[in-house]
């Protein structure tokens, strides 16, 4: 991996179709056609099909080595550190945990509005259309064109909104106050 002074998007979760990574390559592609400063790094457990898939579209797409496939990965906090920003490209999805952890560590995220990510990202995310590779482009433009100090306080504010509503500890105090009003206990 070689960053160099490009902006690094980095995406995270096993290759299959449910995290529809062709809609991010060509999104990718896209944003690469105006900022060739940019590199994709894809962080998880791969299989043959998908790889092969993703190594043949990347090529008919001119990507070359600014897309990196880093296999699985046990060092996600130090990739989240490496990386300038976070895009989830998924079709579909329960509660991607991924992008809460992309947001404590105070990273921006442009995720697909699917399954709970509008939940988790708020009003601080940009969140687009699912299987729209114009829109995550659009949506990952304007995150690399927002200056820097935005940056930080965007990431200052999606890290704060994590804390917030979805601290485990804060949420098992929520639980157990519920359950001792439920209960009658004082």
């Amino acid at each position: 991996m070689h960053a160099a002074n490009d902006f690094i998007w980095l995406t995270a979760g096993r290759l299959t179709a449910a995290k529809d990574y062709p809609n991010l390559l060509r999104a990718f592609a896209h944003l690469h056609c105006e900022e060739t400063r940019s590199q994709l790094w894809i962080a998880g457990e791969s299989n043959s099909r998908m790889s092969k898939t993703l190594e043949i579209l990347a090529e008919q797409l001119h990507l070359g080595s600014s897309v990196q496939r880093l296999g699985l990965r046990d060092d996600m906090p130090a990739l989240l550190d490496a990386a300038d920003a976070f895009v989830l490209s998924s079709a579909w999805e329960g509660m991607p945990l991924v992008v809460g952890e992309a947001m404590a560590m105070e990273k921006p995220v442009v995720a697909t509005d699917v399954g709970g990510v509008r939940e988790l990202a708020g009003d601080v995310g940009h969140v687009v259309p699912p299987g729209n590779p114009q829109a995550l482009a659009a949506a990952m433009l304007r995150v690399m064109h927002t200056p820097q100090d935005q940056l930080q306080t965007i990431g200052n504010t999606a890290r704060e909104r994590i804390r917030r509503h979805f601290d485990i500890n804060i949420k098992a105090d929520v639980w157990a106050a519920l359950y001792s009003r439920l209960l009658g206990v004082r």
